[in-house]
């Protein structure tokens, strides 16, 4: 958010842009943010006049917040992990097509997004798994996984924390599967049903992010094409977010 928001008042003058508002789940996180651009209550979006809010905070914002948005501007959903929820994905759907606005799902760390789509859209995509290596204490996890991860590092070494289908995944782990979220949009054939997420802890690696997609096409007489990209994002140690990642949400924006 910091990173976007800088982006906005340093290049959006250029680009014919204007920064409406700053808003935060934590207002104490505005201090340094000029008093004319902080909105202390998203029910004052109808006055700001925005054409389009773009979240990078936490799902909750698009599941208190998304229909509402959706009724006044275009909504850039940087948590997709909130459509994992079918009901929540239906709601939302269904505001943006009453409101006349779009709801944008960005890449974030997803590599190879438009040949995954082109695949899901021809029918060729068989199969498609998303695996995230990270240093243990850039998980920010809930409920059984997060005890798995505090035996993971009592343990040390590397672990392998889930693997299995994104859909229960994401309630467990929303601010960190939002690249297999974003996975899951870029192939609805497959959705977060088909697609398998897998998490791993990994000390070693304590200022990288590693994202590994493999995909599988549909076989013919016995053989498949498979691909698989390995993306190496540095990363502050404990950060959610690769720093690589903050430029590929600009370019989502742009």
């Amino acid at each position: 958010g910091q990173f976007l928001s800088g982006q906005l008042l340093a290049e959006g003058p250029t680009l014919g842009w204007t920064l409406g508002f700053i808003w935060a789940r934590d207002w104490d996180k505005l201090e340094g943010v000029p008093p004319r651009l902080r909105l202390r209550d998203l029910r004052q979006l109808p006055q700001t006049g925005v054409d389009l809010v773009v979240e990078v905070a936490h799902p909750c914002v698009a599941q208190e917040h998304g229909e509402d948005i959706l009724a006044h501007a275009d909504f850039m959903l940087g948590s997709p992990t909130a459509l994992a929820d079918p009901e929540m994905e239906r709601r939302l759907r269904e505001a943006a097509e009453r409101g006349g606005h779009t709801l944008y799902v960005p890449r974030g760390a997803l590599w190879g997004c438009e040949d995954i789509q082109r695949m899901d859209q021809a029918g060729t995509l068989a199969a498609l798994k998303v695996t995230m290596t990270k240093a243990p204490q850039s998980f920010h996890l809930v409920g059984w996984l997060q005890e798995r991860l505090v035996a993971a590092v009592a343990t040390g070494g590397r672990q392998v924390l889930y693997d299995g289908p994104l859909r229960p995944l994401c309630p467990l782990a929303p601010s960190n599967v939002n690249t297999m979220a974003a996975a899951a949009v870029a192939a609805p054939g497959l959705g977060f049903d088909r697609v398998q997420g897998c998490l791993v802890a990994d000390p070693s690696v304590p200022d990288w992010h590693i994202v590994e997609v493999e995909v599988t096409a549909v076989g013919e007489q016995g053989q498949a094409l498979t691909v698989t990209s390995s993306r190496r994002n540095p990363a502050q140690p404990g950060a959610v977010t690769g720093r690589a990642t903050r430029g590929a949400f600009w370019s989502s924006l742009l």
